[in-house]
């Protein structure tokens, strides 16, 4: 409870958690389907998003008497435009996964038909790009995310860049897989990446 007496606490687990996440593990959100309210605040708060061409998304909040809290206000406005944050918070409309794409909050759009398998499609591109992503250095995922994350949250690219020189550059460099990347590069093999110590 907070001290307006309100039960929303950011603090939880779940949805209300993922908003202030400040993991090293890349979130990717696979959509099918209605991606209403609460849903939809989760998507904006995943680092990709894959969704189904016939995916729906709203915020339908203001229609209910009640705002969308849990993040995706502050990150939908840096994502997708003041204008185009405003449309959708203010009316309530559905929105498609296409003009979300072309908005830039969805990463890819997978073409399905409805029917048996639809939501599989979604998910093996989801599970694809995740895989896609495992092939490189789990320390280089986890400072490049960082670095990503510090510039986008901060607005400022001297002080993103400042941090993560001085935070995060410096173990990514000690660790072993940079080393690793370099010497398979030199060898023309694939890398034997470690698990990540950061």
């Amino acid at each position: 409870m907070n001290k307006a007496g309100v039960v929303n606490s950011m603090d939880a687990p779940g949805l209300a958690g993922l908003p202030r996440r400040g993991g090293k593990k890349p979130i990717i959100a696979a959509v099918n389907g209605m991606c209403m309210g609460g849903g939809f605040e989760m998507v904006a708060n995943c680092d990709l998003v894959v969704a189904a061409s016939t995916a729906i998304f709203c915020l339908p909040e203001a229609k209910r008497g009640i705002v969308p809290v849990a993040g995706c206000l502050p990150r939908l406005t840096s994502i997708i435009g003041l204008q185009r944050t405003t449309d959708l918070v203010l009316t309530g409309r559905n929105v498609s996964a296409r003009e979300l794409h072309d908005w830039g909050l969805v990463n890819r759009v997978v073409a399905v038909e409805s029917g048996a398998g639809a939501d599989a499609n979604v998910v093996q591109v989801a599970v694809q790009l995740a895989l896609d992503m495992c092939r490189n250095s789990p320390d280089a995922l986890i400072v490049g995310r960082q670095g990503i994350r510090l510039s986008w949250e901060s607005r400022s690219v001297e002080g993103a860049v400042t941090t993560l020189a001085d935070r995060w550059y410096p173990k990514l460099i000690q660790g072993p897989n940079f080393a690793e990347g370099i010497q398979a590069f030199v060898e023309k093999r694939p890398p034997r990446w470690k698990d990540s110590k950061l």
